[in-house]
């Protein structure tokens, strides 16, 4: 809920690095005051495995002194790994560039792992789709040879097919953690 007539929800953001008492420190004081939300930004460690056990030991003080009904939001975090983690730890909401950071060099994210289509392997795959069962619009109308002539012929629109298709396989991705949630998975 945003409070007041605004319609617009004012964050502040835990800063600290990894450091547990900078951070601890920020989230106490931060907390205090009437903001909408809370964002979790700055460094968050250098790779999986810090952010992992950052999000660990903090999450953890959002659940005390009525925090809890807030909604806290991980800035600029990457991988699907890293994504399910803060889920996992009870992050309601995030934003990232990977989806479409991955597309602009040529890498599709899907059900299987990622492909990066310009290898040459996918130069002859008429018919198969980037991901299958996917409903994108993408995967609706083009294969992965086209896409692969795309991007080998520098060619912009496969820059937006790809981009397209990440960011629907990501919000299918939200969705279903969403439900999970909902059915207590």
């Amino acid at each position: 809920k945003v409070s007041g007539e605004r319609k617009k929800a004012i964050f502040s953001v835990i800063h600290g690095g990894t450091d547990v008492e900078l951070r601890t420190k920020s989230l106490e004081y931060l907390t205090s005051l009437p903001w909408d939300g809370y964002a979790i930004g700055g460094s968050l460690g250098n790779g999986r495995d810090e952010l992992k056990q950052l999000l660990g030991w903090m999450m953890p003080l959002f659940n005390e002194n009525g925090r809890r009904d807030k909604c806290r939001h991980l800035l600029g975090i990457a991988d699907l790994e890293s994504v399910k983690n803060a889920v996992i730890h009870g992050v309601d909401s995030m934003d990232s560039s990977y989806p479409t950071k991955l597309a602009r060099h040529g890498t599709l994210m899907t059900k299987e792992g990622l492909i990066r289509i310009k290898r040459g392997k996918h130069a002859k795959s008429y018919g198969i789709k980037i991901d299958e069962g996917c409903e994108c619009l993408t995967c609706a109308h083009y294969d992965r040879a086209y896409l692969c002539h795309l991007f080998k012929a520098n060619e912009l629109l496969g820059l937006e097919l790809a981009t397209q298709h990440n960011i629907y396989f990501m919000n299918q991705l939200m969705s279903q953690m969403r439900i999970d949630i909902l059915n207590g998975n």
